[in-house]
């Protein structure tokens, strides 16, 4: 048993993570911005802790990381669409935060840190696809560049300090449990399908984008804290791309309903295509999503059904 400490346990991800190493029998610390951690109460026991604190306080992060094996770093402070506005504020609270969390592990002990990449923005444009962890990253949103930043000093800490870290390059993780409206097109589609209100769609549809399921995408996150091998950076994604477009025709298929779709001008910092390839997470960290777009669908569209009064 590992005693693991989730930072941003009450976000998409963080969530389902700490679901996905309580159920491996580890011990969490749910660390989060937010005080209420109504969402894993029903996982609620002796195994979960729950810590409210600020990721920018580095006294608070160290008062979590005490004793612990293995730290998720899953927080952001911007989003794709939010950072390019203010980026001196994205550096500031994401990339000098994230040095320091680096630094707080290498003094305690820590014995693997795994960060929460971004596979979507890192790259920028790609040449080819699927595109591969080798290719060239040229981030075109502050997102991008500050993901990539951290990534850099994780190698750093590891070739100096010998602080064991992983990073993973996520592609879009969708699924039950994601209640943002800001970003994550299949849950906020399918919640706007719900309530009968018309799709938004920025640009004509054909931005073609990677989805992965939000239990595979823990899943990988665990793989990648029981890693023992050398690589430290990868992409976790499906695989295939689906335009929005065809994203639409997948939930009009699996729900039954015909969606209002209105189409607004397409935003500057959204690449037309990424696709990743994950073959190295399949190899080195025997990972591979199992439930496919059609399936994950269909478990998050019951699972919002399942969220309505009745």
């Amino acid at each position: 048993m590992k005693r693991c400490v989730v930072l941003g346990a009450n976000g998409f991800i963080g969530n389902h993570l700490c679901r996905t190493l309580l159920a491996a029998g580890h011990q969490v610390v749910a660390f989060d911005i937010a005080r209420d951690f109504s969402g894993l109460r029903d996982v609620a026991g002796e195994r979960l802790e729950t810590l409210s604190g600020d990721f920018l306080d580095r006294a608070t992060v160290r008062q979590a990381l005490r004793g612990s094996d293995w730290v998720f770093h899953l927080v952001s402070t911007t989003l794709p669409a939010s950072s390019n506005q203010n980026m001196l504020f994205d550096v500031q609270s994401n990339v000098v935060a994230s040095v320091a969390l680096l630094e707080e592990c290498r003094d305690h002990g820590v014995e693997k840190l795994v960060f929460a990449s971004s596979g979507g923005t890192v790259y920028g444009v790609p040449e080819t696809l699927p595109v591969t962890e080798e290719a060239a990253t040229g981030p075109v949103v502050s997102y991008g560049v500050t993901k990539l930043m951290i990534e850099k000093y994780c190698y750093l800490f590891r070739h100096q300090f010998g602080l064991n870290s992983i990073c993973l390059r996520l592609a879009n993780p969708f699924g039950p449990g994601h209640h943002g409206s800001a970003q994550g097109a299949i849950s906020v589609f399918l919640r706007r399908l719900l309530q009968g209100q018309p799709i938004v769609i920025w640009g004509d549809g054909s931005v073609v984008r990677d989805y992965l399921y939000i239990g595979d995408t823990a899943d990988a996150f665990l793989r990648a804290a029981c890693y023992r091998g050398s690589r430290h950076v990868f992409n976790i994604g499906s695989g295939q791309g689906y335009s929005l477009n065809q994203v639409i025709a997948r939930l009009e298929a699996v729900t039954g309903r015909a969606p209002e779709v209105i189409f607004e001008a397409a935003r500057g910092f959204d690449v037309p295509r990424i696709v990743l390839d994950s073959r190295w997470a399949h190899t080195e960290l025997e990972w591979q999503p199992v439930i496919d777009l059609d399936e994950g669908i269909r478990l998050t569209w019951e699972a919002l059904q399942g969220e309505q009064p009745t």
